[in-house]
């Protein structure tokens, strides 16, 4: 799995508030709704300069604070293509991840990356380039099953079609 996307950046404990402000919480919502609220507790302007595909870079404890799945779900719905910082936040990562949201750990990432600069992850590979700089570098490689979760779209739809899967091959015994 391939990403590649301008990288967007923001610094050390950018919390799920900052990500998705309280006061926008609300019992349902519209499509995009969520996508708009996107980061505008750090950058009010943001979802609005956001390109389906780019790549946020953080420092340390990215998506800290209250575990609220908006924060994942706002990146998702956003078009947000990843997420690499030097560490986050454990429950909105995996937030991230349920919902198809590729995020990478890669401590010392935002020193490398200036804002706008063209990012490429490989997923499967491990390996991030800075095609702006010519930086690279690598991290741990994700398991398979991690990869299909993320290129079916997060934990419900890789569920989905797991199941699937499955019963074709029962079907052909």
């Amino acid at each position: 799995m391939n990403i590649q996307g301008a990288a967007w950046k923001f610094g050390n404990n950018i919390n799920t508030d900052l990500i998705f402000p309280n006061h926008y919480f609300k019992p349902a919502y519209e499509p995009g709704e969520m996508g708009r609220a996107l980061l505008s507790g750090a950058d009010p302007e943001f979802a609005g300069k956001l390109k389906r595909g780019d790549i946020i870079v953080g420092g340390t404890n990215f998506g800290c604070g209250s575990s609220r799945e908006e924060a994942a779900g706002a990146m998702k719905e956003a078009g947000v293509g990843a997420i690499v910082a030097s560490t986050f936040g454990r429950l909105f990562m995996r937030n991230c991840i349920n919902l198809g949201v590729p995020v990478v750990v890669s401590p010392g990432i935002a020193e490398h990356t200036a804002e706008g600069d063209r990012l490429e992850l490989d997923l499967a590979d491990g390996l991030i380039i800075n095609h702006s700089s010519g930086y690279r570098v690598r991290f741990p490689t994700m398991a398979p099953e991690l990869l299909s979760l993320l290129s079916d779209g997060g934990l419900h739809e890789y569920t989905v079609k797991e199941l699937q899967r499955r019963r074709a091959t029962a079907g052909k015994r």
